[in-house]
């Protein structure tokens, strides 16, 4: 028997929202599981109703239905209840009229496009816009959720509570799923969510792995959607070899929509407590973040209080202009290496502190740098400590400019350099240094080819407040030419029955610079630059502005690039550059002393050509990609430098990467390596199966016959709970001590993650990583 009736939509509204507003309090991160995990719980099938319903319309079926106009009327029999968005079953109802109340009895089922419930009983009061379940079951389809509540309450309209209540995204017991049956489960002892704030809050909060309990909390408040709330965050664990076993237990402060703070207390088993403090911040226009650390009587460190500042800034000023400020300060200069980054070591000399101003006009660019730093290496000696520039100012205009006619550019830079005295040092230099380099040029390009002539005059002027052995203002001008061109050339060719279009790219590149004698000038920031393709055709082969290299040279060029003609991707491509030297280069580099004696830094350069630099890069086939760098010494007839790279990656995470290292330097060239390098490195990911992968990386030194880092890890993503743990032993000091560490990453899937995130690590040491399972797998 089937009847339709006009019962107000609020009887089941109440019934029906408050049990799936509970749950999605634990999805904050949820996820939906992968395309290959069974469903947890089938849902029976909701009652078929044969007409379509209007709005605030009930579909109402039954076997028997004894209707009393006053009093309680009586279904029975396979009783279903339908209205739009919502279907019901139950045994038997009893509707009171004159008290507008209605009671469910026996196997109540209750379906939303969200979530299936069932209990044994429920009761509505449409009076008091409150309702009651018993025993509840959940079952929530899109993240494969379910639980149970002994009893569930709202109140009007407002306020959802939940006794006795648990949840999981496991299979249950019994089912055929290994390791994840019933792997987690949090319970709360009674569950309050409002639903104006869309906030909830739980007592006595319990998490069990396995059936043991591993997380509990006597108050926990969350948000029912993703918008930030303020409260306590999972903890997380960790261990290494220096720091011993650790903890963290973090407070996560929201203190407004544009700001907020996550306050921890860090246990170390060997140095006692640390609290860290992180703010960030974001205004118009502007943002930053600031970090604070602070260990009181390390037992590990003598009992000294050890702590650390980091402040980064970044701010737009009008529409043109950017300033951006960084702050370091460490306690000692030990602190990076004991209690840096867990993962990934941070093992660095100094530490900067720097405010830099840019601002663009239409044809000028100006900026502004304040840099000091902290020595964090104690062993870099104070004569060899870098300057601070309080200030340097760039200057840049650029008037005329554009193709087949006379461009002009102006480049200059003001720069104070400044130093502490330092006992250790007799005789120091500082002072100021100001660079003008105006040049005009006329460069020609089009499809064919370009051609670019270019002169012009660079003047070092020093005024020096602490001169050492040096003049108080010594000063150098010389003048620069350059001739550049090339030629872009191209034909097509077939290759396996494929079209591609293959260039032939010639280049020579002229550069005058006259030899002048700058040993009488100071050293504050020059350094020869590294060696690579793009150095050839550099009008200066130092950095910084305090010296000038000499050249009379030619450097030719040439260059071939392979690429489909259907879509224009590249396959293939190869550049090879030399230098001829048509005068040897005698301007080097000089260090000063402690006591005031300038010595020379290197020898002039007598060779007659440049290493032969080469670079490749190829894409063999869709598997595999080969990299490469070649420079070779025809004066010696060595290889200077080799780096050789192959990457086997043939779909989604699957990848393999084998390199090779090789740098050498013999003794009379201009930059001195500190060592030779011979290293060879392997890395990978690679899945096992549907839910487990492998990662591992191995850098070695052939010369020091020793691993440099030296790591393997699996990741584990399952239906329920996902899990990343690496073992590590590197090098983690300047001074060749050596660090082991677990490191473990925890996710249960609809609930959040423990643990310190280790995607970053394999993002930076292994090329081509992708994170696991989101990388996808191609069988």
């Amino acid at each position: 028997m089937s009847a339709g009736t006009d019962l107000p939509d609020r009887i089941w509204r109440r019934v029906i929202t408050g049990l799936p507003l509970l749950t999605a309090c634990w999805h904050a991160g949820a996820q939906p599981a992968g395309a290959y995990c069974p469903a947890v719980f089938e849902a029976p099938p909701a009652p078929v109703v044969a007409t379509d319903l209007e709005p605030d319309t009930t579909h109402i079926s039954a076997g028997y239905i004894d209707f009393v106009e006053d009093g309680v009327s009586r279904l029975q029999g396979n009783v279903a209840l339908s209205r739009p968005g919502w279907q019901a079953q139950a045994d038997e109802v009893f509707y009171d009229t004159p008290n507008e109340r209605a009671e469910l009895r026996g196997a109540v089922r209750l379906w939303r496009p969200d979530v299936f419930m069932r209990g044994a009983n429920a009761d509505i009061d449409f009076g008091k816009d409150t309702s009651r379940i018993e025993d509840a079951v959940y079952y929530l389809p899109e993240y494969q959720g379910r639980g149970t509540a002994a009893r569930l309450f709202t109140t009007h309209g407002s306020e959802t509570i939940a006794e006795h209540v648990d949840y999981t995204t496991c299979a249950p017991k019994g089912a055929p799923a290994g390791l994840e049956g019933e792997f987690w489960r949090l319970s709360a002892s009674s569950m309050r969510i409002d639903h104006t704030t869309e906030r909830a809050s739980g007592r006595n909060v319990t998490l069990r792995i396995k059936g043991m309990p591993v997380f509990y909390s006597p108050w926990l408040t969350f948000p029912l959607n993703r918008k930030r709330k303020s409260g306590l965050l999972a903890p997380s664990v960790g261990m290494s070899g220096h720091g011993g076993m650790e903890g963290r237990v973090p407070y996560y402060w929201n203190i407004a929509p544009n700001m907020d703070a996550t306050i921890t207390a860090r246990a170390l088993a060997d140095s006692g407590v640390m609290g860290m403090f992180e703010y960030r911040y974001l205004f118009s226009g502007g943002s930053g973040t600031l970090n604070l650390d602070y260990l009181p009587d390390d037992a590990n460190f003598a009992g000294r209080d050890r702590s650390m500042i980091s402040l980064t800034h970044t701010q737009r000023i009008l529409e043109r202009g950017s300033l951006s400020m960084v702050y370091n300060r460490v306690s000692d200069p030990e602190y990076l290496e004991d209690f840096g980054a867990q993962i990934r070591t941070y093992s660095a000399s100094y530490l900067p502190r720097s405010a830099v101003f840019n601002y663009q006009g239409d044809n000028w660019q100006l900026a502004a740098r304040a840099l000091g730093y902290q020595v964090t290496n104690r062993n870099v000696k104070p004569a060899s400590r870098p300057y601070k520039n309080l200030p340097r100012v760039w200057f840049s205009y650029h008037p005329w400019t554009g193709n087949k006619r006379l461009n002009f550019r102006l480049t200059s830079e003001l720069t104070h350099f400044s130093r502490a005295k330092s006992a250790a040092i007799d005789a120091d230099v500082t002072g100021l240094r100001a660079d003008l380099y105006p040049f005009v040029s006329y460069p020609v390009r089009n499809q064919a080819g370009f051609l670019i002539p270019k002169v012009g005059l660079r003047h070092t002027h020093y005024r020096l407040s602490r001169r050492g052995p040096f003049m108080q203002t010594p000063s150098r001008t010389l003048p620069i030419a350059s001739l550049d061109g090339g030629l872009f050339l191209e034909r097509s060719v077939r290759l396996r029955d494929q079209d591609y279009l293959q260039t032939l790219e010639p280049r020579l590149f002229y550069l005058y610079v006259p030899d002048t004698d700058q040993s009488d000038l100071p050293m504050f920031d020059s350094a020869v630059l590294n060696l690579d393709y793009n150095a050839l055709f550099r009008e200066n082969r130092f950095s910084g502005g305090d010296r000038v290299g000499d050249a009379n040279q030619l450097t030719w060029a040439l260059g071939s690039r392979l690429s489909t003609r259907a879509d224009g991707k590249q396959i293939a491509r190869l550049q090879l550059a030399q230098t001829l030297f048509l005068k040897d280069r005698n301007v080097i580099r000089h260090s000063l002393t402690a006591d005031g004696t300038i010595l020379a830094y290197g020898e002039p350069d007598r060779s007659l050509l440049s290493p032969l630099v080469a670079e490749l890069e190829a894409r063999l086939n869709h598997d595999w990609t080969v990299t490469g760098e070649l420079q070779w010494d025809p004066d010696d007839g060595a290889t200077h430098k080799l780096a050789l790279k192959a990457q086997y990656n043939p779909a989604g995470a699957r990848v393999v990467n084998f390199a090779y290292r090789v740098r050498r330097a013999p003794d009379t060239r201009l930059r001195q390596l500190p060592t030779d390098i011979e290293q060879w490195d392997v890395s990978f990911s690679w899945p096992v199966n549907d839910r487990l992968n492998a990662v591992g990386r191995w850098n070695y030194a052939l010369a020091e016959q020793r691993s440099l880092d030296l790591f393997a890890g699996l990741e584990y993503a399952g239906c329920c709970f996902a899990l990343k743990a690496v073992g590590r032993r590197y090098l983690a000091t300047l001074n060749g001590d050596f660090d082991t560490g677990f490191f473990l990453q925890f996710e249960l899937k609809g609930l959040g993650g423990l643990g310190a995130s280790t995607a970053d690590f394999l993002y930076q040491t292994i090329s081509g990583y992708r994170p696991w399972p989101d990388g996808g797998l191609e069988l």
